[in-house]
């Protein structure tokens, strides 16, 4: 192989891989949006990690935790809970189901 082209190769790689390297967090994924209600899930963005954490530290039934995950939480991520409440990925996809 001709050593051009050996070195638009090596340039190529090296260029992406400096992309890769340079990216800074997404603002997105670095803020918790915390809420106890329909009305306050609506402020979280989509991609954004999301806690349904229920008022006064009050436990929530697994019921509620199925209806909250069903409502708010993307399912190509992991979903967690237990009875203080929901962490996920936060989707709007279905906001207009729980309204």
């Amino acid at each position: 192989m001709p050593t051009l082209v050996r070195l638009c190769l090596l340039s190529v790689v090296a260029l992406s891989l400096a992309a890769c390297f340079e990216q800074k967090p997404d603002e997105v994924q670095s803020k918790l949006c915390v809420y106890n209600t329909d009305a306050q899930a609506e402020r979280c963005k989509a991609g954004q990690m999301a806690w349904f954490r229920p008022e006064n530290g009050q436990l929530i039934t697994e019921q509620m935790a199925l209806s909250v995950a069903a409502a708010y939480c993307d399912f190509a991520h992991e979903v967690m809970h237990n009875r203080a409440g929901v962490v996920c990925v936060f989707t709007d996809q279905r906001l207009a189901s729980v309204k």
